[in-house]
């Protein structure tokens, strides 16, 4: 509305009654635009445009009421030309039907989420301005079934090709060492995009945006029994008459039975990602509705990679896409390492960083990393390396950042869930400015639970709470800031993080086994950690303590003990658990399951009584040095990470005596 004052360039419209406005036009102006001026007014309309007659019966209001909705449409259309010169992003639909300003209330214009695959294509067919072609190797083609068998196709598929022999394929889109590669992947992309360039451009005209479907895969085979993964990926122009693509690409692991039920499983996912990229860019909406409608444990996307106009630089960080991955359950692990030539971290594809590799892990939650902690990795490290053989690979040292305890319910990432709680929050928001007040919340919750919720989720005291933060979807929230200090205390260590909710040990040993078949080992012990919590009876109630162990034997996993520090700077071996579970201990150390970590593989400093104060301390000693005032704690942590603690908000809250994860936050919402 950049005119208020104007009235309707319409005769014929003047002559209608109307009511004043409960909202202003402001409500249809996408949120990234609020507050900014418009390069021209998108169409004169005043604020009294609701007309007073409907449902009055009256022909003649009747027919006004009509040109009403005419002349809305025709805003909206001038809105969408005047956003795409604002941002530079295409914006087909309007971002926003309800007040409320947020992003969790874009989900809401995704109107067929949660429902069938057949009704996302549907609608995608249904834009003409939107054209493509689909290859597909491996797994059927299912994707292309579905978009050609849901209606109206004609309008947005330009060829659905599989070129399954390696000579057709290699004659299609060029030599290749390996097919099932993310190269592989934007080579059929890129080549069936071109393809559409070429031959179709011409008569499709400027303003339909082309893009190109591809998946190359190795779906369950006959009499094989290798690892089912491969690659899934979409390129697209991100608004008509762009040059430059973009793409979204996704590594998937498959774990049904049969072949044709992967398929089916691949069908879905990639509809699901054709869908989500033509009507949003926001990454972290996409990768969480990647798997909307797939049953759980039937897919995994564990890599995703964004790219182009459509994603530019800072709309994402992939270490909080990560997070978010584990967190919507797309995932229960996500890989990240550093990349010496950016010097940031990115994700990393585990089955090719971790093929062939002996691999040590420290697991924590790493609240904060500590000396001890860096000096029981890399320790393991150098122990597994004198016993590999001299033509084994690097040995490659990984911090299991644990979120077990900040992964949504499985509940919570159900989308009907999702949907509903976002729409509950949004009508909430009576003042549409994206946040609920206390009395905004008082309208759905009891106000104990209110301030329990304002309490452990305001991170910025202002008496609110973005909806964001309560949708997982923002970057400010209590939680996300806390895994993010914690990810940029382990960054200066250059070590690769995997982020998981991989809560028990034997699990994470399943997990990396599928990906190496050299030797595994847990570094463990020292000061942060001891051998009772790896034998304690309540942590194993789902599992079993002796499953568990056998599971780890089986897959020829070992668990190194770091010899423990006394306060006086004695070096002593390891403590052993107490009760039962000491037979049990005893038995795996005489079986070679567990062993100690010898003098030879530890550091200097470690041997020497003069240099071990900073090594006597874990985790909990430095939050309760923090806590108490004391200055101990700036010892017993690295220094580019003591000055990181300085400054970040992490920090101030441990001084105030503040817990760093929301308890019961989902018990609450619950009730919502």
């Amino acid at each position: 509305d950049a005119n208020p004052g104007e009235t309707l360039a319409c005769p014929e419209m003047a002559q209608a009654k109307f009511a004043p406005l409960s909202h202003t036009g402001s409500a249809l102006v996408p949120s990234k635009l609020r507050g900014q001026a418009l390069a021209q007014p998108v169409v004169s309309i005043p604020h009294h445009m609701i007309v007073d007659a409907i449902g009055s019966g009256k022909t003649a209001a009747n027919e006004s009421v009509g040109k009403v909705v005419a002349l809305l449409g025709g805003a909206l259309i001038g809105l969408r030309r005047v956003s795409r010169q604002c941002t530079g992003k295409r914006t087909d639909h309007t971002r926003r039907w309800s007040t409320s300003n947020c992003e969790s209330a874009d989900i809401l214009r995704l109107k067929h989420l949660g429902g069938t695959p057949f009704e996302k294509a549907l609608s995608v067919n249904l834009d003409t301005g939107f054209y493509g072609s689909f290859a597909e190797i491996g797994a059927g083609q299912e994707v292309s079934r579905t978009f050609l068998t849901a209606g109206a196709a004609a309008s947005t598929v330009g060829r659905s090709v599989s070129a399954y022999d390696m000579q057709m394929s290699d004659a299609s889109y060029g030599k290749a060492n390996r097919y099932v590669t993310q190269e592989r992947c934007f080579q059929m992309m890129n080549t069936e995009y071109d393809l559409l360039e070429e031959c179709v451009r011409e008569t499709r005209g400027p303003d339909v945006r082309f893009f190109s479907l591809a998946t190359t895969l190795a779906a369950r085979a006959y009499m094989s029994t290798r690892e089912c993964e491969g690659w899934v990926g979409i390129t697209f122009q991100h608004e008509a008459g762009a040059t430059e693509r973009s793409s979204v690409c996704l590594h998937v692991r498959m774990s049904d039975p049969t072949a044709q039920e992967q398929g089916q499983a691949i069908g879905v996912l990639g509809t699901n990602l054709v869908y989500l990229c033509h009507g949003t860019f926001d990454p972290y909406i996409i990768t969480s509705f990647l798997l909307d409608g797939i049953e759980p444990g039937r897919l995994e996307v564990d890599y995703v990679s964004f790219q182009g106009p459509a994603f530019p630089e800072g709309s994402f960080d992939c270490r909080l896409l990560a997070l978010r991955m584990v967190q919507f359950r797309v995932a229960e692990g996500v890989l990240l390492e550093y990349d010496e030539g950016t010097g940031r971290y990115a994700q990393s594809v585990p089955n090719m960083s971790l093929y062939k590799r002996p691999t040590v892990v420290s697991r924590s939650y790493f609240r904060p990393v500590t000396n001890m902690q860096k000096e029981v990795l890399e320790a393991g490290v150098r122990k597994l390396t004198a016993a590999g053989h001299k033509d084994t690979k690097a040995t490659k040292p990984i911090l299991n950042m644990r979120v077990d305890d900040i992964v949504r319910p499985a509940k919570f990432t159900e989308t009907t869930t999702r949907l509903s709680l976002i729409q509950k929050l949004v009508k909430l928001d009576t003042d549409g400015d994206g946040s609920l007040d206390r009395q905004e919340l008082k309208e759905a919750l009891p106000e104990e639970d209110v301030d329990k919720l304002v309490s452990a989720l305001d991170a910025n005291k202002t008496g609110s709470i973005p909806i964001d933060s309560l949708t997982a979807l923002d970057r400010t929230s209590t939680i996300a800031q806390e895994f993010m200090d914690r990810f940029n205390m382990l960054e200066p260590l250059k070590h690769p993080v995997l982020v998981s909710n991989i809560l028990h040990m034997c699990d994470l040993a399943d997990y990396l086994r599928r990906y190496t078949n050299q030797k595994i080992a847990f570094a463990t012990g020292g000061n942060g950690a001891n051998m009772d919590m790896l034998f304690d009876s309540s942590k194993f109630e789902d599992v079993g303590m002796l499953t568990s162990w056998c599971r780890m034997s089986r897959n020829e996993v070992q668990v190194f003990e770091h010899p423990y520090i006394k306060r006086d700077g004695v070096l002593v071996p390891p403590r052993a658990p107490w009760g039962n579970a000491a037979i049990l201990h005893e038995y795996l150390v005489k079986e070679g399951h567990i062993s100690v970590i010898e003098n030879q593989f530890l550091s200097p400093c470690v041997l020497n009584p003069s240099s071990k104060e900073g090594l006597r301390g874990g985790s909990a000693d430095v939050v309760a040095s923090i806590q108490a005032g004391t200055q101990d704690w700036e010892g017993m942590v690295p220094e580019e990470i003591a000055q990181i603690m300085r400054k970040r908000n992490w920090f101030q809250k441990l001084v105030k005596g503040q817990q760093l994860t929301p308890p019961g936050v989902f018990d609450i919402l619950k009730k919502l």
